[in-house]
C-alpha cells in the first residue's frame, strides 16, 4: 500500500513538474538605467550635469542628479570662499527616506560638486515635493520619452 501510494504521489510529482500546475511565470521585470549628460563652459566654469534615471519595467525607480562645477577663472578663484559660502545656502546636506543630498568640494582644484539621489519607493510624496519633485513618483512617462525630452533640451544620453 505504501509502494502505491508512493508512486502515485511520484507520478503526481512529475505530472506538476512537467506542466507547472498551471502556474504562470511572473512578468518578466526589465531594468533599464538612463544616462544623461549636459556641460556649459565659459571663461568663469565649466558645469556638468549628470542625471541617472533607473526604471524598472518602464516605471521610474531612482534617480541621481550630480550637478560638477569647476572655476577657470583666476579672479572667481581668488573669491573661492565666498564661493562655497553662496552655493552652501543653495544646497543643504541632509538625508531623509529616500533622499540624500550631498555636498563635495576639492578646494585644491575649485570644485564644488552636488549630488541628489533618490529613490522613489522609499521616498515620501511630502519630501518629493519639498525638493520639487512633486508628482514624479506617479507620472507615467516611460525611459525613451525621457530620453526624447532629455536630447530635446541640449543632453547626451545613453540607455545602459
Amino acid at each position: 500500500m505504501k509502494k502505491k501510494i508512493s508512486m502515485i504521489f511520484l507520478s503526481l510529482l512529475v505530472i506538476v513538474l512537467i506542466t507547472g500546475c498551471g502556474i504562470t511565470k511572473e512578468k518578466e521585470v526589465k531594468e533599464q538605467t538612463l544616462v544623461c549628460t549636459t556641460t556649459e563652459s565659459d571663461d568663469d566654469m565649466d558645469i556638468e550635469q549628470v542625471i541617472s534615471m533607473t526604471y524598472k519595467n518602464d516605471k521610474l525607480k531612482q534617480m541621481k542628479m550630480e550637478v560638477n562645477t569647476k572655476l577657470n577663472n583666476p579672479d572667481i578663484k581668488e573669491n573661492w570662499e565666498e564661493f562655497k559660502k553662496s552655493m552652501d545656502k543653495n544646497n543643504e546636506e541632509f538625508e531623509k527616506e529616500g533622499i540624500i543630498s550631498k555636498v563635495v568640494i576639492n578646494d585644491q582644484n575649485y570644485e564644488y560638486n552636488t549630488i541628489l539621489d533618490i529613490d522613489f519607493d522609499k521616498a515620501s510624496e511630502e519630501d518629493l515635493k519639498e525638493q520639487g519633485f512633486d508628482g514624479l513618483k506617479d507620472e507615467e512617462g516611460t525611459l525613451e520619452e525621457s530620453k526624447e525630452s532629455a536630447e530635446k533640451d541640449g543632453a547626451t544620453c545613453v540607455i545602459k
